[in-house]
């Protein structure tokens, strides 16, 4: 049952990685930078998915790590983005609502790391 769903898993990154790297291609460098993110989670799912069905855990588990450190780094970036936003613009209420989200991602991560 566990192969037919990395199976599964497999496909839907593939069809996803060929849309984002067909993205990237087709526009300008500042969706480059908003895509990138998002082509080395989808390789790392791609990655993970398939040596666990090679039997390979060591491997499969390095690209869990990159997959959610890849996604920790954009969820910062992006948030520290919308921080200068915000001061730049001086929109003190979308602060409140980055605040909202640094905390709800502090429990997601803390919950997404931990060891079992």
């Amino acid at each position: 049952m566990k192969t037919i769903y990395n199976i599964r898993q497999i496909i839907v990154s593939l069809i996803t990685l060929t849309i984002l790297v067909w993205a990237f291609f087709q526009n300008q460098f500042v969706v480059k930078i908003i895509i990138s993110p998002f082509i080395i989670c989808s390789v790392a799912i791609l990655g993970e998915n398939l040596f666990s069905i090679l039997n390979k855990p060591k491997i499969s588990n390095i690209f869990k790590y990159i997959f959610r450190i890849s996604l920790l780094v954009y969820i910062i970036g992006f948030l520290t983005y919308a921080t200068y936003y915000a001061i730049k613009n001086k929109v003190y209420s979308l602060l409140i609502i980055v605040g909202i989200f640094i905390l709800g991602t502090i429990s997601f991560f803390k919950s997404f790391f931990q060891k079992k």
